[in-house]
């Protein structure tokens, strides 16, 4: 797997530039090798290389907005209230790296288990 593929496709999805993107390079470094422990066999083939730095792109993507959503803080002034939802943001990363994964369904073990968060 090629980690700069991986931080490369995050970039998009995320939007960062190239200066912040270096920052969350250790998302990237991590999903991919979450992915890697959880791919069923050594001998993948070319066909799914792709797949799997997207996939891995798609999970830092994921990881990244539950650590926005960690640290955005509701402000209040006086009867002003300005609420940052990030809510919508996380379903969509959500849904994202489960089409990724079911891409490579066929190669990849995962229970399907990731902590979002308690309300």
């Amino acid at each position: 797997m090629n980690i700069d593929t991986v931080t490369e496709i995050f970039g998009k999805l995320s939007g960062l530039d190239p200066r912040e993107l270096a920052g969350f390079q250790f998302l990237c470094i991590s999903a991919a090798d979450t992915l890697v422990q959880n791919i069923v066999s050594d001998g993948i083939d070319d066909h799914y290389q792709g797949k799997i730095e997207f996939a891995a792109a798609a999970l830092a993507y994921y990881r990244y907005v539950l650590w926005l959503m960690s640290s955005c803080d509701d402000v209040s002034v006086g009867e002003i209230s300005v609420k940052k939802s990030t809510a919508s943001r996380l379903d969509a990363a959500k849904k994202l790296f489960d089409e990724a994964v079911q891409n490579i369904s066929d190669i990849y073990k995962g229970d399907g288990f990731f902590f979002e968060n308690i309300r």
